[in-house]
């Protein structure tokens, strides 16, 4: 959002890391992973594999910060992200969701600095200004989304059953 930019009545223009914080995952080797843990292992590009214990209590959002810098994944239950990652710690009273939403939307890979391992300073992501609704537009928001989201699984859906019906005749 360029500073110049009007937003809503109602609506605030806040640095990103005013309202939230991009916490540091934590190490652990493949080889110390319980394979069949229940726990989800996230690394930059999403799910590594599976733990017997979590690091970070669920649902989360986890920042890709090495490798596939800028990454964002939603999780629904309790995870272990590992020290290529950040996962998002919110203010109090902040819809998750809306945020998974937001920080997709600001492509936070454009803030990857180019070295041999692409990596993503989560002061550049901070100092990012954001437009923040209220609390109901949020949800309104969000809402919205995951209906389009819906409409548009149904349709690829059946355009899946279209294609087999297609190969029959």
């Amino acid at each position: 959002m360029s500073e110049n930019q009007e937003i809503p009545s109602g609506w605030v223009s806040v640095r990103l890391g005013d309202v939230c914080s991009f916490e540091y995952g934590k190490a652990l080797k493949a080889e110390s992973r319980n394979k069949k843990g229940k726990y989800p292992v996230l690394g930059s590009n999403g799910c590594v594999g599976f733990h017997d214990k979590y690091l970070v209590d669920g649902p989360g959002v986890v920042i890709g910060r090495k490798g596939a810098a800028g990454e964002i994944s939603f999780v629904t239950e309790n995870f272990w992200p590992i020290d290529t990652t950040y996962f998002l710690k919110l203010n109090k009273g902040t819809p998750l969701s809306y945020f998974y939403y937001l920080l997709k939307s600001l492509r936070l890979n454009q803030f990857e600095k180019s070295t041999a391992i692409p990596g993503l300073n989560r002061n550049d992501a901070y100092d990012q200004i954001i437009p923040l609704p209220p609390l109901p537009e949020q949800q309104r928001i969000v809402a919205k989304i995951e209906e389009l989201f819906s409409s548009l699984d149904k349709g690829i859906e059946s355009l899946k059953i279209a294609q087999q019906q297609l190969k029959v005749y």
